[in-house]
């Protein structure tokens, strides 16, 4: 029976990532789409990369996946759903390794259930996979801290490279391990080894460079063109600051009384405190591995984030596993009496928070695949056409369109009959609401407003 332990927990983490996995796509996950499906391997490279702000790989790997299993919301997703599950495995393997079977059960368990972890193990963005490459170099750091196999290093010389050109912060938990082998004290040999296992990643972003360069440029061009949409991308504050602890114990979901909200939110995450506190490992203070992966990068990434827009908690999903290990550390050194109830206690709390994820729509995703259909049945043989305020978030209205007429502002004209305004965050990028403006001065008169979980748009005709 406790061989199946394992094989269940994966089975559950399973069913609930294939829960409400078919939502429609939002706007980054659209553009996923898109490149998945349209462009060749050298046009991401050359076209889409220099204006994006992500390393290549990520789109690499799901243009392969797209060719086996399509470019749907199910097929493109199940790449990160499968990402995920797998990151659940690993950090069972990370568990067992530093402390016990129990302890790595009880981490696969708690990511396996996890509200946030699930969301983005549901989403065809980059982050599942980062952070399963990111738990995959952890697991193979413990194993080249005393291994002289030369398979082990080559595995963690590669996955540096994946990793790095996955997603840019990852990178910074390289500094933890860095941070441990200087307090672990290792050998010149060691050094030696650990140094060349980099030289990939090193010769990797020599080539890259040019391109980062151009991404930099642009990313940083958003703060003069659109400060708003800077601001949103994710300055370091102290919102963000309390995001990260908050969304990783409840996952992205809130609640309308605020009050009850920092009531809930202050007993979980006082509740998981004392469990992290409790957390301690007679191997060698190996734990300290896990506690540097936790706040390493994520103070890193605050660091940066006072100076580029790249502070967000959705974007330091790669250090939840190391959050659920520490709990999970924690819990299992406790007696049995409070262990069952500290057990409990957790995933009473994720599967309540993956529940209200999962059945309360106004927590899925963007609906444009509803919005699109809607719009294109009501404008179906009318002179009409689809207006945003930038062109650059019209990705996934283009996923969904058929037929459509679309365009930026540039494409406002008296000659048609029927406008559909877009919303979408004019309140960025068009403050002054001038292309509504525009449009009720050339005599467009306002027929209606329609709302798809995140997604408004207005409809005008002319008389």
């Amino acid at each position: 029976m406790k061989k199946l332990v394992l094989p269940l927990i994966l089975f559950l983490g399973l069913i609930l990532r294939f829960v409400a996995i078919n939502q429609s796509f939002w706007l980054d996950e659209a553009t996923s789409a898109i490149i998945a499906r349209d462009f060749s391997f050298s046009r991401i490279l050359t076209e889409f990369s220099p204006g994006d702000f992500h390393p290549p790989f990520y789109y690499l790997f799901l243009k392969v996946w797209a060719g086996i299993f399509g470019s749907s919301e199910v097929g493109l997703r199940s790449f990160s759903l499968v990402a995920g599950l797998a990151t659940v495995f690993v950090i069972y393997l990370i568990g067992k390794r530093l402390l016990n079977r129990k302890a790595g059960l009880l981490a696969a368990l708690f990511l396996a259930t996890s509200g946030l972890h699930i969301y983005y193990s549901q989403e065809a963005r980059m982050y599942a996979l980062s952070a399963l490459f990111v738990a995959s170099l952890f697991y193979l750091f413990l194993k080249i801290l005393n291994s002289k196999k030369r398979i082990d290093w080559y595995f963690f010389s590669v996955l540096l490279l994946v990793n790095g050109l996955t997603d840019y912060l990852p990178n910074l938990v390289i500094v933890s391990f860095w941070i441990f082998a200087l307090l672990a004290k290792k050998d010149r040999s060691w050094w030696k080894k650990f140094l060349l296992s980099h030289i990939p990643l090193v010769f990797a972003y020599l080539w890259w460079l040019p391109t980062f360069m151009n991404q930099l440029r642009s990313g940083l061009g958003v703060f003069e063109s659109a400060p708003g949409w800077w601001k949103a991308l994710g300055r370091t504050n102290l919102k963000e600051l309390l995001l990260v602890p908050l969304k990783f114990a409840l996952g992205r979901i809130s609640f309308v009384d605020k009050r009850l909200y920092a009531l809930v939110s202050g007993i979980v995450l006082l509740t998981y405190s004392f469990f992290v506190m409790r957390a301690k490992n007679p191997k060698e203070g190996r734990l300290r591995l896990i506690r540097l992966w936790l706040i390493v990068p994520i103070g890193l990434a605050a660091i940066l984030g006072f100076k580029i827009s790249v502070f967000s908690y959705f974007r330091l999903t790669f250090a939840l596993p190391a959050f659920f290990l520490l709990i999970a550390f924690g819990i299992s050194r406790l007696k049995s009496s409070l262990f069952k109830v500290g057990l409990l206690f957790v995933v009473f709390v994720n599967l309540l928070t993956s529940g209200a994820y999962f059945f309360n729509t106004k927590f899925h995703r963007e609906d444009w695949r509803g919005l699109v259909s809607f719009v294109e049945k009501e404008s179906e043989d009318k002179n009409a056409i689809t207006l945003f305020v930038t062109d650059g978030q019209t990705e996934a209205y283009r996923y969904y369109s058929k037929s459509g007429k679309i365009a930026g502002p540039e494409g406002l004209s008296a000659s048609y009959k029927q406008i559909w305004l877009m919303r979408y965050i004019q309140e960025i990028f068009d403050p002054e609401d001038k292309l509504r403006k525009e449009t009720e001065r050339l005599g467009f008169i306002k027929k209606g407003e329609y709302a798809f979980n995140g997604v408004t748009v207005w409809k005008y005709e002319r008389e």
